[in-house]
Protein backbone atom coordinates (compact mmCIF):
# COMPACT_ATOMS: atom_id res chain seq x y z
CA UNK A 1 0.00 0.00 0.00
CA UNK A 2 1.30 3.36 -0.63
CA UNK A 3 2.13 5.59 2.23
CA UNK A 4 0.66 8.49 0.45
CA UNK A 5 -2.73 6.91 0.17
CA UNK A 6 -2.41 5.35 3.48
CA UNK A 7 -2.37 8.33 5.54
CA UNK A 8 -4.51 10.44 2.25
CA UNK A 9 -7.00 7.83 3.36
CA UNK A 10 -6.65 8.42 7.24
CA UNK A 11 -6.96 12.15 7.04
CA UNK A 12 -10.29 11.44 4.87
CA UNK A 13 -11.46 9.39 7.82
CA UNK A 14 -10.81 11.40 10.49
CA UNK A 15 -12.72 14.31 8.41
CA UNK A 16 -15.51 11.90 8.06
CA UNK A 17 -15.32 10.96 12.01
CA UNK A 18 -15.22 14.80 13.07
CA UNK A 19 -18.14 15.48 10.85
CA UNK A 20 -20.22 12.21 12.19
CA UNK A 21 -19.15 13.91 16.13
CA UNK A 22 -20.37 17.34 15.23
CA UNK A 23 -23.35 16.33 13.60
CA UNK A 24 -24.31 13.91 17.13
CA UNK A 25 -23.24 16.77 19.10
CA UNK A 26 -24.11 19.76 17.67
CA UNK A 27 -20.29 21.25 18.21
CA UNK A 28 -17.95 22.31 15.85
CA UNK A 29 -15.74 18.88 16.64
CA UNK A 30 -14.77 19.35 12.86
CA UNK A 31 -13.34 22.38 12.62
CA UNK A 32 -11.10 20.55 15.52
CA UNK A 33 -11.60 23.17 18.16
CA UNK A 34 -13.01 21.59 20.41
CA UNK A 35 -11.52 18.37 22.68
CA UNK A 36 -13.60 15.94 20.98
CA UNK A 37 -12.65 17.18 17.40
CA UNK A 38 -8.52 17.44 18.23
CA UNK A 39 -8.36 13.97 19.85
CA UNK A 40 -10.31 12.63 16.84
CA UNK A 41 -7.85 14.00 14.55
CA UNK A 42 -5.00 13.23 16.66
CA UNK A 43 -5.98 9.37 17.21
CA UNK A 44 -7.49 8.95 13.53
CA UNK A 45 -5.34 11.76 11.37
CA UNK A 46 -1.76 10.76 12.70
CA UNK A 47 -1.86 7.87 15.29
CA UNK A 48 -3.81 5.54 13.08
CA UNK A 49 -1.46 6.16 9.82
CA UNK A 50 1.63 6.56 11.58
CA UNK A 51 1.13 3.06 13.73
CA UNK A 52 0.30 1.23 10.28
CA UNK A 53 3.25 2.58 8.66
CA UNK A 54 5.49 1.91 11.80
CA UNK A 55 3.93 -1.91 11.73
CA UNK A 56 4.66 -1.78 8.09
CA UNK A 57 8.27 -0.77 8.06
CA UNK A 58 9.47 -1.21 11.62
CA UNK A 59 10.35 2.50 12.61
CA UNK A 60 10.66 2.78 16.49
CA UNK A 61 10.62 6.90 15.58
CA UNK A 62 6.74 6.40 14.00
CA UNK A 63 5.33 4.03 16.67
CA UNK A 64 6.99 6.45 19.10
CA UNK A 65 5.07 9.11 16.92
CA UNK A 66 2.01 7.46 16.82
CA UNK A 67 1.73 6.64 20.89
CA UNK A 68 2.45 10.05 21.16
CA UNK A 69 -0.55 11.56 19.09
CA UNK A 70 -2.99 8.68 20.89
CA UNK A 71 -1.68 10.14 24.13
CA UNK A 72 -2.58 13.42 23.06
CA UNK A 73 -5.78 12.59 21.78
CA UNK A 74 -6.73 11.42 24.94
CA UNK A 75 -5.20 14.31 26.98
CA UNK A 76 -7.77 16.55 25.31
CA UNK A 77 -10.61 14.75 26.39
CA UNK A 78 -9.51 14.34 29.66
CA UNK A 79 -8.72 17.98 29.97
CA UNK A 80 -12.35 18.52 28.53
CA UNK A 81 -14.27 16.36 30.71
CA UNK A 82 -12.09 18.20 33.31
CA UNK A 83 -12.69 21.66 32.07
CA UNK A 84 -16.22 20.83 32.00
CA UNK A 85 -17.01 19.18 28.48
CA UNK A 86 -15.40 17.70 25.68
CA UNK A 87 -17.41 19.35 23.18
CA UNK A 88 -16.62 23.02 24.24
CA UNK A 89 -14.74 25.16 22.09
CA UNK A 90 -11.52 26.02 22.41
CA UNK A 91 -9.77 29.53 21.52
CA UNK A 92 -6.48 29.06 19.74
CA UNK A 93 -4.66 28.01 16.39
CA UNK A 94 -5.26 24.39 17.09
CA UNK A 95 -7.07 23.78 13.59
CA UNK A 96 -3.68 25.08 11.82
CA UNK A 97 -1.61 23.24 14.54
CA UNK A 98 -3.48 20.17 13.67
CA UNK A 99 -3.34 21.02 9.44
CA UNK A 100 0.29 21.61 9.62
CA UNK A 101 0.81 17.86 12.11
CA UNK A 102 -1.06 15.98 9.30
CA UNK A 103 0.48 18.08 5.87
CA UNK A 104 3.53 16.95 7.50
CA UNK A 105 2.71 13.27 7.52
CA UNK A 106 1.17 13.50 3.74
CA UNK A 107 4.53 15.15 2.96
CA UNK A 108 6.88 12.81 4.46
CA UNK A 109 4.88 10.42 3.17
CA UNK A 110 5.90 11.54 -0.96
CA UNK A 111 9.52 12.01 0.42
CA UNK A 112 9.80 8.49 1.41
CA UNK A 113 7.66 7.26 -1.75
CA UNK A 114 10.12 9.61 -3.69
CA UNK A 115 13.58 8.23 -2.38
CA UNK A 116 12.58 4.83 -2.46
CA UNK A 117 11.63 4.96 -6.21
CA UNK A 118 14.88 6.80 -6.98
CA UNK A 119 16.44 3.91 -4.96
CA UNK A 120 15.20 1.14 -6.82
CA UNK A 121 15.56 3.01 -10.36
CA UNK A 122 19.24 3.85 -9.55
CA UNK A 123 19.71 -0.19 -8.29
CA UNK A 124 20.77 0.48 -4.71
Amino acid sequence: MKDTLLVGGCFALALLCAAVASAITESPALLGITPIGIAIYLIVGVGLPQSLLARRTGSALQLGLAALAVAGGAGAVIAGIATGSPNAELSGGVVAILLFVVLGNAIGAVVRQFRDGYRSSTGE
